[in-house]
């Protein structure tokens, strides 16, 4: 028997590099998603304009054509867009490619992504479109640094796209089982609807559109108050009491806001649902016709924060919102993505809190707070009965000398003041409070908008403490607990200092301790 060799002068076989993915585009039906959005106000500026018969109206024709030639120049420059991006998955990174004369290169590495914020509008919904925000966590004060967007891709794509960030899989990867049904979590129940009127963002929004309205007619040059049936109006309020007539137009003004509010509410948290997805996220879905779907990584969920203005507080309602790293922050101020419930039962949302942090209860309804000593009050009434009285009178007084108010109205202004200060500073120090609960702590202020965060002890990178001139004096001070959700920080305002300090050293033990900290007490 003879056995075969292979000698020193054959070369061993080239080693293949392994193959990347292929680069892909934006979908081409972007560009005409670009300029659709001009479309609706033009027409509606043609409609008003036959409807009031006043087709030679100047004004109409040049917001027209101002129309025309901004949707000229979005296209022109989606269409450079659509030409010059394109982006793909490794196995390590997340790259994108765009830019004709300004050339951007970006590269994310997969294991800093912390989110994946996928949205639809009208109109992208209406050619099948979608953008993904893909969120690092890191807040450098502007938000192409904290993101990587990709606006104008199908929604397979993105749907796609989203699954392998968060998979951390291979970007051709997959198995032949079975995929795992998500956990239902939490769904939108219709009966807190009731909650929306008692917002003050929802009637914000109805008193914005209704201000753009006007400021529409009046560019055209149109005057609906001058019509028929408004000088019927006008007429049949100047017969009725001058005290009836009030109390006839606050309550359609009212009627108006609250069918504004139950309409934004639809709008915004139709459909919604909470999901714990197999591969270890939260997927958030909420909007009729924005929609907008958020995936978060539950490795990167910190804690939770529940917000209860004062009408919400007075029916026992709040606002649930997650605490995770790449939500919240500069980048998020008014998309709020993070936002868990709408204005919804409290029991609901401590709920939704012991499942969406997978505990057995909600760790705030199980704290017990520690309240803050007395100087603390003494601060909050010093600025609700003397600073706040002190500047309501200062302004009256300049109304009063520049002959718009009556020469009483700054004694008016400051004992009224004082009259809600009083009662609102107390309300502010009952709302302080602190405390350990299993694996979070617990803080609660505001009167407001009073809010408690649950924050992961784990979660905190460490403790800083400030004092104020006047803290010094009363012996107290802020203890902020710095994290990387959020806003990345958690104040205890107005805290003794000892108390501060052993409660710093009971949540982080051995951290304080060194600097001469107190022992903290077994209260925490």
């Amino acid at each position: 028997m003879t056995t075969a060799t292979k000698g020193p002068d054959v070369p061993s076989p080239p080693r293949t590099p392994a193959a990347q993915p292929p680069w892909q585009r934006l979908h081409p039906r972007m560009v005409v998603v670009s300029v659709s959005w001009l479309a609706g106000p033009a027409a509606a500026l043609l409609g008003t304009m036959f409807l009031a018969r006043d087709l030679l109206n100047t004004h109409g024709w040049i917001v027209l054509g101002s129309y025309i030639v901004v949707a000229a120049v979005q296209a022109g420059h989606e269409w450079v867009r659509y030409r010059t991006t394109r982006f793909r998955i490794t196995d390590g990174e997340v790259e994108l490619h765009s830019g004709l004369l300004f050339r951007t290169d970006k590269s994310i590495p997969r294991d800093r992504v912390r989110s994946a914020d996928l949205t639809a509008n009208p109109v992208h919904r209406l050619f099948g479109l979608a953008a993904v925000k893909v969120g690092t966590g890191q807040h450098t004060g502007k938000s192409e640094d904290d993101e990587l967007v990709l606006d104008g891709i199908s929604r397979a794509q993105a749907v796609q796209f989203r699954a392998l960030l968060l998979n951390r899989g291979g970007p051709g990867g997959g198995t032949d089982a079975a995929p795992a049904l998500p956990v239902p979590l939490a769904r939108l129940s219709w009966s807190w609807a009731r909650y929306a009127p008692l917002t003050v963002t929802s009637l914000a929004g109805v008193l914005a559109v209704v201000t753009g309205g006007s400021k529409l007619l009046d560019t055209l040059g149109l005057d609906l108050t001058d019509s028929r049936v408004a000088r019927d109006i006008w007429d049949r309020l100047d017969a009725l009491p001058v005290a009836v007539a009030v109390a006839a137009v606050a309550a359609v003004l009212l009627l108006i806001g609250v069918a504004g509010s139950l309409v934004s509410f639809a709008e915004a948290w139709y459909g919604h649902r909470i999901e714990r997805e197999p591969e270890g996220s939260l997927h958030l879905m909420r909007g009729l016709l924005t929609s907008r779907s958020v995936s978060v990584a539950e490795r990167r969920v910190c804690g939770v924060e529940l917000s209860q203005p004062l009408p919400l507080r007075a029916v026992a309602a709040a606002r649930l919102t997650l605490l995770a790293t790449g939500l919240g922050g500069p980048a998020h101020r008014f998309s709020h993505p993070a936002q868990l419930l709408p204005p919804a039962p409290l029991d609901s949302a401590h709920r939704v809190t012991a499942d969406v942090l997978n505990e057995a209860a909600s760790p705030i309804a199980e704290a017990e707070l520690r309240g803050h000593p007395r100087p603390a009050l003494r601060r909050r009434l010093v600025r609700g009965c003397l600073l706040a009285p002190a500047a309501a009178a200062a302004a009256a007084g300049a109304g009063t000398a520049a002959g718009l108010l009556p020469w009483w109205s700054g004694a008016a202004a400051a004992l009224l003041t004082a009259a809600f200060g009083y009662p609102l500073a107390r309300d502010a120090y009952r709302g302080l409070g602190h405390a350990l609960s299993g694996d979070y702590i617990v803080v609660r202020h505001g009167t407001f908008v009073r809010r408690t965060v649950a924050l992961r002890r784990d979660r905190i990178v460490g403790f800083t403490g400030r004092q104020s001139y006047g803290q010094r004096r009363a012996g107290l001070f802020t203890l902020t607990a710095t994290t990387a959700a959020g806003k990345g920080a958690v104040r205890i305002r107005d805290v003794d200092v000892r108390d501060g300090l052993c409660f710093a050293e009971a949540a982080l033990p051995g951290l304080v301790a060194p600097f001469g900290a107190p022992e903290p007490s077994p209260a925490g």
